[in-house]
């Protein structure tokens, strides 16, 4: 008899969950949405794309919930039409049983704007994917020009990208990167008229420091527009070429400097 009625309440408290599930979901479904919230993660330190932007382009699209019954709301259409900005990663909306609805969305950070030769311009994000030039959002990170071949030097070139930007130095330094049809690693600076070639991407953060090591030595007796090349090619060699043809070429290693004429 103890068993029976254990198995009964069973039955009642599952029946109870049930339509109690189906009470509250049809009730929910009658409540109009009053607010509308859009998060965008890391907005404070990246604002790509923001809230505002976000809130407007749904308007565009018909897409805004505020105002219509739960039941009426579409949270999985939100999710495609704004997952197909191609600055966004994850995006996840729902609703509250109060009615209220949230859109929270990840950004995809662009890390350099690649301009090839040939084909269109693009971003790339610190996965190496690329990310179409829209004119919903514009944002200020290094170039690179020339011969990229993105499957090939994407993974190699974000370090150096990366390490360009977070160096107190060479963030304000380098304007633009370039790829020559070898694929050698050439750099625009912003002061001096010179670019300074790295060659390949082998040791990079060494041959930066050696340039810096050049500029603080050599360019104050100089002047910043000596020379038109500075290549670091070679390990633990700076090869600077006068911009004035009459004068030698001059090397300088890390143990010695020469006489800069």
């Amino acid at each position: 008899m103890k068993l029976f009625f254990k198995i009964l309440a069973i039955i009642l408290l599952v029946g109870y969950l049930v339509a109690s599930v189906v009470l509250w979901g049809n009730k929910s479904d009658d409540v109009v949405c009053e607010r509308f919230y859009i998060s965008v993660c890391d907005s404070a330190e990246c604002d790509l794309i923001t809230s505002e932007k976000l809130y407007h382009y749904l308007c565009r699209n018909h897409l805004l919930p505020e105002g219509k019954r739960c039941g009426d709301i579409d949270p999985a259409a939100i999710e495609r039409s704004v997952r197909s900005i191609d600055l966004l990663g994850r995006v996840e909306c729902y609703y509250e049983s109060n009615g209220d609805v949230y859109l929270l969305v990840d950004q995809r950070r662009p890390v350099m704007r690649v301009m090839p030769g040939e084909g269109d311009t693009y971003y790339l994000d610190k996965n190496g994917e690329r990310i179409a030039v829209d004119t919903m959002y514009v944002e200020d990170v290094p170039i690179v020009m020339g011969n990229v071949d993105d499957k090939l030097l994407s993974p190699m070139l974000i370090p150096l990208v990366e390490y360009i930007v977070s160096h107190e130095f060479w963030s304000h330094q380098i304007t633009q990167i370039y790829i020559t049809q070898q694929h050698e690693v050439m750099l625009s600076p912003r002061v001096g008229n010179h670019k300074i070639l790295l060659g390949s991407l082998d040791n990079y953060q060494q041959k930066l420091q050696s340039v810096l090591e050049m500029y603080r030595q050599v360019m104050p007796k100089v002047g910043w527009n000596a020379y038109d090349t500075i290549s670091v090619k070679y390990k633990n060699q700076v090869v600077c070429t006068r911009r004035d043809k009459k004068y030698r070429h001059n090397t300088w290693t890390k143990k010695t400097l020469s006489t800069y004429e």
